[in-house]
């Protein structure tokens, strides 16, 4: 047990150095503290609800966007939502001290960033191993962040109101941060109204600074997405949080591979 004790905590300090890095980082106006490479996390709450396909539009730059809030019976139609970015990494959030609250930093001045999100399609529920999980059609999938400018003092924009869905376009307006498509998106259970989310992102356009620094993967998922779906009762609309993280590339993450095996090798050679 000593040694297993060790080890893990051995592989902790490893993945934090790993993580570390001297000075924040800018792009497109957003700051952030990087994990690797430029690698950015952080907490996301949002809004969601099945729709109709109807409620999408594609404007002249080919961006998806709802065109509304309606909403269809959960599990049928697309999954789609609306929501804020709360925190990029500790001690950075929306809010920040023009808000009066205890944030340490804001990662961005008098601005928010926003996403809406769609085209995300339930399939039928399949069972492996005894677990059973829903592995959504992401074919037409889309989700988008956006820069907003934000009023000092307004506390209101640092919350997510509680029927966002009556406001879309208040999460779609502003430049345009990010874009990306669903890799994947798995639901741990059979039923559409509630689980755990895993998925995979990956970005397909936006500012050019953000592409340059955070789209370092080619032709892998550049971000980790985890959330959860809580469809409470009869309603059909879900409030939801979720986290996100950047990908490490290929070469890094063998990088940290190797470096684990050298301490497990080392505390092993001791023993």
């Amino acid at each position: 047990m000593k040694y297993v004790t060790s080890f893990i905590g051995a592989a902790a300090l490893a993945v934090a150095s790993f993580g570390a890095q001297a000075s924040p980082v800018t792009a497109g106006g957003i700051t952030w503290d990087p994990l690797y490479n430029g690698g950015v996390a952080g907490r996301l709450d949002f809004q969601q609800w099945y729709t109709s396909p109807a409620n999408y539009t594609v404007n002249s730059q080919g961006i998806k966007r709802l065109t509304n809030g309606n909403a269809v019976s959960v599990g049928t139609g697309l999954l789609s939502g609306v929501g804020l970015v709360r925190n990029l990494e500790t001690g950075r959030s929306v809010t920040g001290n023009i808000f009066g609250n205890n944030s340490l930093f804001q990662y961005c001045e008098l601005c928010r960033l926003t996403f809406s999100f769609g085209g995300l399609a339930a399939t039928t529920p399949t069972t492996m191993n005894g677990q059973t999980f829903i592995n959504f059609d992401t074919s037409a999938s889309w989700l988008n962040i956006y820069v907003q400018d934000v009023a000092a003092g307004d506390s209101q924009a640092a919350e997510l109101p509680s029927a966002a869905y009556n406001s879309v376009n208040s999460f779609q307006s502003g430049q345009l941060w990010a874009s990306f498509t669903f890799d994947s998106f798995v639901l741990n259970s059979g039923d559409p109204r509630s689980g755990s989310v895993l998925s995979y992102l990956s970005f397909t356009g936006g500012n050019e600074d953000v592409l340059e620094l955070l789209d370092f993967n080619n032709g892998v998922s550049d971000l980790l997405f985890t959330a959860s779906s809580q469809f409470t009762g009869s309603s059909l609309y879900a409030t939801s949080n979720g986290q996100f993280q950047s990908i490490p590339e290929p070469a890094s993450l063998a990088l940290l591979g190797l470096g684990l095996l050298g301490l497990a090798g080392r505390r092993f050679k001791k023993a």
